[in-house]
């Protein structure tokens, strides 16, 4: 990036901080739709097929530099401070780019803008679990019964069959570490192996009947907004979903709103977020906060809700409501929903009618029609690899 760019004022003063995978394509496609463009800081490869990457195939990415990891993403931008505008706004979108850029808050908070909670080090004391559960009840949200591994009366005699095993801090976990355990034998199993930490919430289990996923930002001025839900129909322990409804009727959803905003506001955090509940018989029941861009964010963009830019908006001073008519419509993850044709659970002509009536696509948008081709190449070579290995020798 040149000086003569800077002082033409041409360099963006957004940057999109993370994987170059479907999260951050999203909040790509918002940014562009709204007509801001943007400079991609992708950690790892930008066009890596086999990790799900692939933003640098999208025809809005003019502008980005590839660095190894979060950390080493956190200290670029502190060496090249002075090549993006005063004030310019950094987006994380995974769990390690808003980490490093909180533990280095004291450095950056100068001359960039970032989701934050006040001070360095306080979001990502907020990402504990511990401590989201406790602030949780506080504001009188219900949550599930559980206990810490880590701690000092932890008992196994206290748990409740089956319960649900989950990684205490997202940043240090991952979703191999997630397991449904139905005895003791199985909890003490999945405690000893954990992949990437052997630090668990142990929790009481709730058969979801939808996993619901709840979009907002809190703003600079301390209010608080909740504009969409994405709703995951029976989801499994890993995560993994292939389709979901989404909505900007939250009110149905969300009787606690009260209670989740008070929540909201009581963590002195500033930025985008999504707090996620599992639906068991009526009943929402607490199981964590995401402070930073959720993956989802772009699937409500047909609904007229852009988290990003009203997150952008309001760091500019040009804060305005997400006041948007009541819509639901279908989403699909297009790329990892072709399995069930390959398993022939659905048809291919039956796909192909759920695609066209879809609302919302993981990765496609008719915007960024250069994608196709690119997506079209992904499911030739997972296809082909799924006949190899299903071929004998």
């Amino acid at each position: 990036m040149s000086k003569e760019r800077e002082r033409k004022g041409e360099l963006p003063d957004f940057i999109i901080f993370g994987a170059g995978n479907y999260n951050s394509l999203g909040v790509l496609h918002a940014m562009a739709e709204a007509g801001k463009s943007v400079f991609i800081l992708c950690v790892g490869n930008a066009r890596d097929w086999k990790n799900g990457n692939v933003i640098g195939y999208s025809r809005f990415a003019g502008n980005i530099h590839v660095v190894g990891s979060a950390d080493e993403g956190a200290e670029w931008l502190s060496l090249h401070s002075d090549e993006f505008p005063d004030g310019c706004v950094i987006y994380p979108t995974g769990d390690n780019e808003e980490k490093a850029l909180d533990l280095r808050y004291d450095l950056l908070a100068h001359h960039y803008r970032f989701p934050n909670a006040g001070k360095q080090g306080a979001v990502s004391r907020l990402m504990d679990k511990r401590i989201q559960t406790a602030l949780a009840e506080k504001a009188g949200i219900r949550t599930l019964k559980g206990q810490f591994s880590n701690s000092e009366d932890f008992s196994f005699s206290r748990v409740c069959y089956p319960c649900m095993v989950k990684p205490l801090d997202s940043t240090a976990g991952s979703k191999a570490d997630m397991r449904v355990c139905e005895n003791e034998d199985e909890l003490k199993k999945a405690l000893s192996e954990g992949v990437a930490t052997k630090n668990f919430i142990v929790q009481q289990y709730i058969v979801n009947e939808a996993d619901l996923l709840f979009l907002g930002v809190s703003y600079p001025d301390g209010s608080v907004e909740i504009p969409a839900l994405v709703m995951k129909p029976g989801v499994s322990p890993t995560g993994e979903y292939t389709h979901a409804t989404v909505t900007t009727d939250v009110d149905a959803w969300l009787p606690e709103r009260t209670e989740v905003e008070t929540f909201v506001r009581s963590l002195g955090y500033i930025g985008p977020f999504s707090i996620e509940f599992g639906l068991e018989k009526g009943k929402n029941y607490f199981f964590e906060i995401n402070l930073r861009n959720d993956g989802t964010s772009h699937y409500p963009l047909s609904g007229g809700v852009n988290i990003p830019m009203s997150y952008y908006d309001a760091i500019r001073g040009n804060q305005s409501r997400l006041d948007v008519a009541k819509q639901e419509y279908e989403m699909i993850d297009e790329v990892g929903d072709i399995r069930r044709v390959l398993s022939r659970e659905t048809g291919l002509g039956q796909w192909l009618r759920t695609f066209r009536s879809a609302g919302a696509y993981k990765f496609y948008r008719s915007s960024d029609k250069k994608l196709l081709p690119c997506i079209c190449l992904m499911f030739i070579r997972r296809t082909a690899g799924k006949i190899r290995r299903s071929l004998p020798g």
